[in-house]
């Protein structure tokens, strides 16, 4: 709900410069064209896909902490349009929660399912199809610790799932 009314707020906005800029009687210099980024034209828009087309097995890379795992990503229980799992890596095992909203990846990993233990936040790789993502881990601070953080890499195993696009 937050971004819906950041982005109509920035809507207006450039509605307001825009219609100031008509309004003057200089034309404003043209501006070059933004780079367009890597996309595979035979992909499905990744910003409007949801929770369902994550279920299945991924691959963990955490790159600063040398340590690789599995993620397991199906339905939530209790919220059919989010993501309830198990990541298995560093020789723990941990419950993840979450949403995929707009290409943005948001889990929550518990260790005990009952405290926070890390966060995860990443966007989906357009020129993957949907079969990476990529993102950064942050687990919460422990008392006299500083928070750790690392990139991470999901890559989707084996074949994707039916009906994903």
């Amino acid at each position: 709900m937050i971004r819906i009314t950041l982005f109509l707020i920035a809507a207006c906005a450039l509605s307001a410069c825009a219609n100031q800029q008509n309004a003057s009687k200089s034309p404003a210099p043209p501006q070059p064209a933004a780079p367009a980024l890597a996309v595979n034209p035979a992909c499905p828009d990744l910003a409007h896909w949801g929770a369902r087309q994550l279920y299945g097995n991924w691959i963990v890379e955490l790159p600063a902490l040398g340590q690789r795992g599995t993620l397991l990503l199906r339905q939530h229980p209790d919220f059919s349009e989010s993501l309830r799992g198990e990541f298995s890596y560093g020789g723990h095992t941990s419950i993840a929660s979450g949403d995929l909203d707009e290409g943005e990846l948001n889990l929550d990993e518990s260790r005990d399912g009952k405290s926070l233990f890390a966060f995860w936040t990443g966007q989906l790789v357009p020129a993957s199809c949907g079969r990476e993502i990529r993102g950064t881990w942050q687990q919460l601070p422990k008392p006299g610790q500083s928070a750790l953080e690392s990139p991470f890499v999901l890559r989707r195993v084996g074949a994707k799932p039916a009906g994903d696009w």
